[in-house]
């Protein structure tokens, strides 16, 4: 490969082909035209497009090496919903500027090879930034990291938006606060601002980002280079509602849910007794729904009228989860674990009996929607959910629609609800007696 003007002329053009340099081969034409959309402007750009279309590992990574080429002082800060996912992508860029071709194309560019002056979590600097500033060449922050006093040339806010957005009014809330407070208060004039992601609820940040800037957007239905089979796969595992606003880009407006969005609690009392149910999955496309629930202002949970609850949501075989289950099962103080003994005739149970797990089972043959619309309708609003609930959890409820799927976690809820609840309805044995 000779690297000549020619040839950097072409990937700066064709940015995609610098993904492919770095091992990014399934990036595209359309991949480069989003780079340049939202790199080669000064004005705030807004880019949504499908999940798993490889926006982020375009705009972000690639983005901020092809910046490097054509803006060695540039300071650039990457924000996404926590510092930690934001550090994962510096620490990306890291990896990529040590690849051999990166570092001769930037030799070609600068006269001498790439060189980390600064390489710390979530900061990275490099020789061939020449201005002195207190900002790095690179970034990371989260949307709670403080960004006053400091200044930058290019912000990124990537995936800000999330589904905690999509169950919490208070997440909302507080994810439009934090886009107001980047882009009236630490976006300098003149300088270029980057928003991409996925919309996930019709009063969501998107709302707030659209009144300054346009937004360009990418349907799966417009522009799949993913291929129907993984568009299929995508369906059978993403309840409808998400799947039209994560692939379609649409937030419809559906008057079929069931339950409300779900009232959180601001912790966890460890002092009360719980109850905890797993609905296992061994294959296809369901997930593992472990519930807790606990009583809080009675003991007795046939009269209780308030209870907490957490819940989590593991997708892939119960057997990999069986000790994560058994370590919850004892952090949570619970009394046992209700399981079905359907799919396995019972295997899962004696796995965690084995494990120091309490375990009580059924066999079921009440109908699934039923059980849902009754059981845990009537108990939704007693529920308050600790904001360590998996977001996966409770988005299943708030999705449920009769014969959609996955509802492995209402199901899970509603199961757990009737059996502590209404124990006249209950047909449990316990494995300990």
């Amino acid at each position: 490969m000779e690297i000549d003007n020619n040839f950097i002329d072409k990937i700066l053009r064709n940015p995609h082909y610098i993904g492919w340099l770095i091992g990014k081969d399934r990036l595209n034409p359309l991949h480069s035209e989003w780079i340049k959309y939202c790199w080669d402007s000064n004005e705030p750009r807004g880019l949504q497009a499908f999940r798993g279309g490889y926006k982020s590992t375009a705009i972000d990574l690639v983005g901020i090496i092809r910046s490097f080429m054509l803006n060695p002082d540039d300071r650039i800060a990457l924000v996404r919903k926590s510092f930690k996912d934001s550090s994962t992508v510096v620490e990306s860029v890291k990896q990529a500027m040590q690849i051999p071709v990166i570092k001769e194309i930037f030799k070609f560019i600068y006269g001498e090879y790439p060189r980390a002056t600064i390489a710390r979590e979530g900061r990275l600097s490099y020789n061939f930034k020449k201005s002195i500033t207190p900002e790095a060449s690179l970034t990371a922050y989260g949307i709670d990291s403080s960004l006053t006093g400091y200044h930058f040339d290019r912000i990124i806010c990537d995936d800000i938006i999330t589904l905690k957005d999509r169950i919490s009014k208070a997440e909302r809330e507080h994810t439009r606060e934090a886009v107001r407070e980047l882009a009236t208060n630490i976006i300098d004039p003149g300088k270029g601002s980057i928003w991409i992601g996925t919309p996930w609820h019709k009063d969501d940040a998107w709302k707030d980002i659209n009144t300054f800037c346009d937004i360009a957007k990418y349907s799966i239905n417009e522009y799949n280079f993913l291929g129907e089979e993984a568009v299929a796969e995508k369906k059978k595992r993403t309840t409808p509602f998400l799947y039209s606003a994560n692939y379609e880009l649409e937030i419809k407006r559906d008057e079929t849910s069931l339950f409300a969005e779900p009232r959180m609690a601001e912790g966890w009392n460890y002092n009360k007794r719980s109850y905890a149910h797993i609905d296992c999955a061994y294959d296809g496309n369901h997930y593992c729904a472990l519930t807790i629930l606990s009583p809080l202002d009675n003991d007795n949970p046939e009269i209780a009228t308030k209870f907490q609850g957490i819940g989590f949501a593991y997708p892939g075989n119960c057997k990999a989860w069986a000790n994560e289950v058994a370590r919850l099962f004892k952090r949570y103080k619970c009394r046992f674990l209700l399981n079905e003994t359907n799919p396995d005739k019972g295997y899962f149970a004696n796995q965690m009996e084995k494990l120091g797990v309490r375990t009580k089972t059924y066999s079921e043959t009440e109908n699934k929607h039923i059980k849902i619309s009754t059981n845990l309708y009537e108990y939704w609003d007693k529920i308050r959910w600790s904001p360590d609930t998996d977001p996966e959890y409770l988005n299943q409820i708030i999705d449920y629609r009769e014969g959609s799927e996955p509802d492995d976690s209402p199901d899970s809820c509603a199961s757990l609800i009737r059996e502590i609840c209404k124990p006249n309805k209950s047909r449990s044995r316990a494995l300990w007696e």
